[in-house]
């Protein structure tokens, strides 16, 4: 994304912050987290962000969305992530920590971002991937290679030269 369309002051700063972390901390402005996806799902990154439950909470929560990836999670990896906190909400495509304390916010989705990404925690979701397959609709017949032909300044080019 080009500087000049981040968001200016403090929420700039949370968005470059997360791209070295690899979570977000949507603290101050929820709207961070749509622009965070957005670059996620460009670079097929999960995404993970912390928030507060209120302004003045003690307590946050921890999302992470595996929507912007053609990734779901295995059961051994719903399982890791369900025994990394108890208020774990898991599914195959994302998953929800509520209340969590302020302190352990930080810890919580860096170990989250390391779980996903481990080998045998995640698999190829294969609904998605024929979607995505070169763009063409199922079932479509891809066109015979034919003849290779010159255009007609190449041709100019070579006669000429």
């Amino acid at each position: 994304m080009h500087s000049s369309l981040l968001p200016h002051g403090r929420a700039r700063t949370r968005l470059l912050k997360a791209r070295e972390n690899g979570y977000l901390n949507a603290a101050c402005c929820p709207s961070l987290a749509a622009i965070h996806s957005r670059w996620c799902w460009g670079l097929r990154l999960p995404v993970v962000w912390v928030e507060r439950c209120s302004a003045y909470s003690r307590y946050g929560r921890v999302h992470l969305d595996l929507f912007t990836t053609l990734h779901t999670l295995t059961t051994l990896g719903r399982e890791a992530l369900q025994s990394l906190s108890g208020n774990a909400t898991v599914s195959a495509h994302d998953a929800r920590w509520e209340r969590v304390p302020l302190g352990q916010l930080d810890a919580l989705a860096r170990a989250v971002l390391r779980t996903v990404n481990r080998s045998g925690n995640y698999q190829l979701d294969s609904a998605r991937t024929v979607a995505v397959d070169l763009g063409r609709p199922p079932g479509a017949i891809a066109a015979p290679p034919g003849p290779v032909r010159q255009s007609s300044a190449a041709g100019a080019l070579r006669r000429a030269g």
